[in-house]
């Protein structure tokens, strides 16, 4: 972002101070807090915070940037607000972790040689490949984009309301619920491929028609891409609009920069606080649906709280009514609580008797069971987690994340070198999008992030990850087929 604050350094300045101390404040605090080996605590933090340069460095791909990202947010940024500023206790489900300082060095010794691969194989990447410095213009067969623009726009637009209202009415896929009824296996994937991602492939590629061919960026484009995930987000009852909307606009602002620097520093502010906006207003309405539609009654601050000792508190539920400063507190319990990593690592840690092969096999034949819950849950004590659920098609699961499902075999060799492969995967497909799509960093930053965001929410039945794999390769596929018979070469 430094070229577009170009004119006022003292800004730049002070962002970099202002997360330096940031950082270093939390730091010292978790330091302080941290009931374990503190040389250990050191190393941890040393490698998470690298994770934040490790992500914005110039040769950075946008896997790497989402992933970084997520890890650091999921396991020091998490973990070093709980110790610091809660009462201490992870409320994302922990199983029988004890809280003994042994146990805690334990965990985050796993949590290192879980992170290392990353950084390991972003920075060997580096001697292989890295993004240009300039993205060539390219043009239309026929002029085909440049006659058809504002009908190719009208369509998509025709085609999101489509989606949207479909998913809607039928309740084709809502995160936590079941679908309530065996819909068409063709027509479902199509929906749930088009509400994930591919909506915003689609506009990806508009956007970038736009920048490339017209060598402008149009506003009007880029609010309809986040208006489009701000509503799908809401018609799958998600929180994470945020996610797909950063990566149009981090792919947006990096194809800028390798094209003529078309985006101003007004224009990024404006997507910014759009999406900020849409982002707020999207987590505060799915909380509110799903605390009384088909959670428990409660909001997660209030519902039942785990204390270290296992016992549990409970409350009847009842309806709640909107309130704006609950909305708030539900909000900013979601900003350091939900994120996915530190937890599963305690509870899969604390029954390390219990890991090997054989149990990773068995977590990878997991078949689904509305009425059970899921193997990790099973396995590491966390049947209790979710309670009290009010309707029968809601399938509520706890996540471990890639780093603790590959530590299920229990040895720290199959976690590293585990890690560093699929680290390879998502940079290989990464590259390949990048290159079947003729250099659109948009879509290339769409792909990463789905990427990253699946490792980082992995666990619940794995052998269906084809299923989301299938659908990257097919669009990845869809992309270079359009390339391939549109574009000039």
């Amino acid at each position: 972002m430094s070229h577009l604050l170009k004119d006022n350094k003292y800004l730049i300045k002070l962002i970099r101070y202002f997360i330096i101390l940031t950082v270093l404040s939390l730091f010292l605090f978790g330091f302080y807090f941290y009931s374990g080996s503190k040389i250990i605590y050191i190393l941890f933090s040393f490698l998470n915070i690298y994770l934040l340069i490790f992500a914005f460095r110039k040769k950075a791909i946008f896997f790497e940037t989402f992933f970084a990202l997520l890890l650091f947010l999921g396991f020091w940024f998490k973990f070093t607000l709980t110790i610091s500023f809660t009462d201490g206790v992870f409320r994302e489900g922990v199983g029988s972790f004890d809280y003994k300082p042994e146990s805690f060095d334990y965990s985050l010794i796993v949590s290192i040689i879980g992170i290392m691969p990353l950084i390991i194989c972003g920075h060997l990447r580096e001697f292989f490949f890295y993004y240009p410095k300039k993205i060539k213009k390219i043009q239309f067969k026929n002029n085909f984009f440049n006659k058809y623009r504002k009908k190719i726009l009208l369509i998509f637009i025709i085609l999101i309301l489509s989606v949207i209202i479909l998913n809607i009415n039928f309740m084709i896929y809502q995160k936590g619920l079941l679908p309530l009824d065996n819909y068409n296996f063709f027509m479902s994937g199509i929906v749930k491929w088009m509400l994930l991602f591919g909506l915003t492939s689609i506009a990806s590629f508009i956007i970038f028609l736009e920048i490339s061919v017209l060598k402008k960026i149009f506003n009007f484009t880029i609010i309809i891409s986040i208006i489009e995930i701000f509503l799908s987000s809401l018609s799958m009852i998600s929180r994470g609009m945020i996610f797909n909307s950063s990566s149009i606009i981090f792919g947006i602002y990096k194809l800028s920069k390798k094209s003529g620097k078309l985006l101003n520093i007004k224009k990024l502010t404006l997507y910014i606080l759009l999406t900020f906006i849409l982002f707020y207003i999207s987590v505060i309405s799915v909380n509110y649906l799903r605390v009384n539609y088909f959670y428990v009654g409660k909001s997660a601050i209030e519902a039942e709280k785990i204390i270290p000792n296992n016992e549990t508190i409970t409350e009847t539920p009842k309806k709640k009514e909107f309130n704006i400063i609950n909305s708030n507190n539900e909000l900013f319990f979601l900003a350091i609580n939900r994120w996915v990593g530190i937890d599963a690592i305690f509870a899969v840690s604390q029954q390390r008797k219990i890991l090997n092969y054989d149990l990773l096999l068995k977590a990878l034949k997991e078949k689904p069971d509305k009425n059970e819950p899921t193997f990790y849950e099973k396995t590491f004590k966390l049947e209790n987690f979710l309670q009290g659920i009010q309707y029968e098609n809601v399938k509520g699961n706890t996540l471990t994340g890639i780093i603790a499902f590959l530590f299920y075999s229990g040895s720290f060799t199959f976690l590293f070198f585990g890690m560093f492969i699929l680290n390879l995967f998502a940079t290989l497909l990464e590259i390949i999008s990048f290159y079947a799509s003729r250099h659109n960093l948009i879509f290339t930053a769409i792909i990463g992030q789905v990427i990253a965001f699946r490792y980082i929410h992995f666990g619940y039945l794995p052998s269906q990850s084809y299923l989301l794999l299938g659908s990257i390769i097919l669009t990845i596929l869809f992309s270079a087929i359009f390339v391939k018979f549109f574009l000039k070469q």
